[in-house]
């Protein structure tokens, strides 16, 4: 069957028609991707100082920081020791002790003891806690592990019972270093010849408190002699000891 030529105008207006409108179409579709092409055209093209970028979470300077612990180390002496504070850039120990003792300029030292680093940690006079206390507390980055109140309370009653390294006997059921001595001469001779120098000082640490103390040397340092020594004791007069725990 023939077209004729009407029919052959209409489908070619009909073609043009469908040309014209699917090349529209594409216009305002690309005309919408320009657009977008250029705005990020336009950021890139920004100097980099001009341009904003988020820093990783892990690159986000950290303030400095420290924790400084107070502990009982000796009978009329505390030690400082320093440690890292979690989420907190650490300085350094040698720097942190620096700050400490800045601090601490008019409080002196008793003496130095070595930190499980191999550092340098100060030793203070247990009179001068409070004063050591009240200037650590202005700094304002140090976090502060203070000694628990009922030890110290503690430690400080019987501080005084030393006085320039002599045992002074202040307390009720306290012994001097005389009624030790007596206590000791009590015991048979093969047991006072067998106490090792630092197990003759437990035993008198036990003897000048009457027996009301706690002896926590490491294990095989001789803990169960000293025990034997005490429960021998009783068995001579003046043995009149309290509770020991070794």
């Amino acid at each position: 069957m023939e077209i004729t030529e009407e029919q052959r105008r209409r489908a070619e207006a009909n073609r043009v028609a469908a040309l014209a409108k699917r090349s529209q179409s594409h216009s305002a579709n690309m005309g919408i991707w320009n657009l977008f092409k250029c705005r990020k055209t336009l950021n890139s093209s920004l100097p980099e100082s001009d341009s904003v970028q988020e820093k990783p979470l892990d690159v986000v300077p950290k303030s400095s920081g420290f924790t400084a612990v107070l502990e009982i180390c000796e009978s009329d002496g505390f030690s400082i020791f320093v440690q890292p504070v979690e989420g907190s850039k650490f300085p350094g120990e040698s720097e942190c002790y620096r700050i400490i003792e800045a601090r601490l300029s008019n409080v002196a030292p008793l003496r130095f003891i070595e930190t499980p680093t191999g550092g340098s940690a100060p030793v203070y006079m247990l009179k001068d806690y409070d004063l050591v206390l009240k200037c650590l507390k202005k700094l304002p980055l140090l976090h502060l592990q203070e000694i628990p109140w009922k030890t110290l309370a503690v430690v400080q009653k019987f501080s005084h019972a030393f006085i320039a390294d002599k045992w002074i006997a202040c307390m009720p059921g306290h012994l001097s270093d005389g009624e030790v001595d007596g206590l000791l001469q009590m015991l048979p001779k093969k047991l006072q010849v067998s106490l090792l120098p630092f197990q003759q000082d437990g035993v008198k640490f036990g003897l000048r408190r009457g027996g009301r103390c706690l002896i926590a040397d490491e294990m095989g340092l001789g803990k169960t002699i000293q025990v034997i020594i005490f429960i021998d004791g009783e068995n001579h007069p003046g043995w009149s000891m309290g509770y020991l725990v070794a």
